[in-house]
């Protein structure tokens, strides 16, 4: 008995080792995406799917490599020349971060991540909305949260033009207040053209007021 529970911890410690080289090598790949705004190449994303679908074989529940299955399809998504694999590829990326955020429902990441992909597939609806408060009271002040409030905000409001998303500017001076988030949050502000409305809550906080650029302060 004692045997079989040592050959057990040492194969559980393999799985868990071998499952951890191929993360690291999603997490290089999706790193190098990121600095270069595009995929590197349609092998290293068919090697990086395989690679994340080995460690979630090895290592099963484990909601970090579901989100980074996410990022893959979300990648391939972008890359997409064609409306309906973006679309499938979107709400496979979705389905992970749900069944990631049920396994670790206190990880405001995955929130704000599940916020963006429903605006990529352009759903501003009543699960949005859900989503968004369920991220402020798990990340208030986490700089994904932050840009992913606004955009959503933003997103609303240009739907519904005299809407009052309750959490955008909250998310937005804080967004801007934090430097992690502060590029990010500047350029949702002019990608949505919300110059003004920026501006004008900005003048509105309390001192000391967050800066930006645009307004002149």
């Amino acid at each position: 008995m004692l045997l079989f529970l040592l050959l057990a911890l040492v194969w559980r410690a393999g799985s868990c080792g071998l499952a951890h080289l191929q993360v690291v090598a999603v997490e290089n790949v999706l790193k190098r995406w990121q600095q270069s705004g595009q995929l590197t190449s349609e092998r290293d994303l068919e090697l990086a799917l395989k690679g994340i679908d080995r460690a979630i074989a090895l290592h099963r529940n484990n909601p970090y490599q579901l989100s980074l299955k996410a990022r893959l399809l979300e990648w391939r998504a972008y890359a997409s020349p064609e409306a309906e694999g973006r679309t499938a590829d979107y709400r496979a990326a979705l389905a992970l971060y749900k069944e990631a955020a049920e396994l670790r429902p206190m990880w405001p990441q995955t929130w704000a991540e599940m916020i963006n992909v429903k605006l990529n597939l352009a759903e501003v609806d009543e699960e949005l909305q859900a989503m968004i408060r369920r991220a402020d009271k798990v990340g208030p002040y986490t700089p994904a949260v932050h840009s992913a409030i606004v955009r959503g905000g933003y997103a609303m409001q240009q739907l519904y033009p005299f809407a009052r998303p309750p959490l955008l500017e909250q998310h937005l001076l804080r967004g801007l207040t934090d430097r992690r988030s502060h590029a990010d949050i500047q350029r949702l502000v002019q990608e949505y053209d919300q110059r003004v409305s920026a501006c004008r809550a900005i003048a509105r906080a309390p001192e000391p007021r967050p800066r930006l650029r645009i307004c002149g302060t």
